[in-house]
């Protein structure tokens, strides 16, 4: 689909509605500091890094409630699934609900970036709405409609900011 000055609109990516400053670990904190860091941050897991900023693993308050071990490298989940930023969010959405993943860390040439979370994708949703250049009709979703519902024109779309509350 080529928007009016010839270019092809894609749906948002990754980039656009990832975190970007993400609280990390590193594998030699205690359980114990990782459980308070994620109690007082009120979040449910943190991407684990190396001294260079590559993500090493994940750990989430399921690892330190069910796991037994004394750092975050024993009771990590070793060589997590990470997520490049270029990757539109409708792929995104498909594998953190497939694979029942809640977060993923986002990375450029390997080292943490950002951090993508469902919570991430129900917030875009929320706030953006994909308007018809045709007719301005308006819907949501992760990524534009291949036709306007309203006027079925094979028209270009604008992402856009919702109003709030609708």
């Amino acid at each position: 689909m080529a928007d009016p000055d010839g270019t092809h609109h894609v749906g948002a990516t990754v980039a656009a509605m990832m975190t970007r400053a993400v609280i990390t670990t590193n594998p030699e904190m205690t359980v114990e500091e990782v459980a308070s860091m994620l109690h007082q941050h009120h979040i449910t897991g943190v991407p684990v890094v190396d001294e260079h900023q590559r993500v090493v693993g994940v750990v989430s308050e399921m690892d330190v409630v069910r796991k037994k071990g004394r750092t975050v490298a024993e009771i990590m989940t070793h060589t997590p699934r990470t997520i490049e930023e270029q990757v539109p969010l409708v792929e995104v959405a498909e594998l953190l609900m497939t694979e029942r993943i809640r977060r993923l860390p986002v990375v450029r040439h390997g080292k943490l970036v950002g951090l993508i979370s469902r919570t991430d994708l129900v917030r875009f949703f929320a706030q953006h709405q994909w308007a018809c250049a045709e007719c301005g009709a308006t819907q949501r979703g992760l990524e534009p409609p291949t036709s306007c519902p309203s006027c079925g024109a094979e028209a270009s779309f604008q992402l856009e900011e919702a109003p709030h509350g609708m």
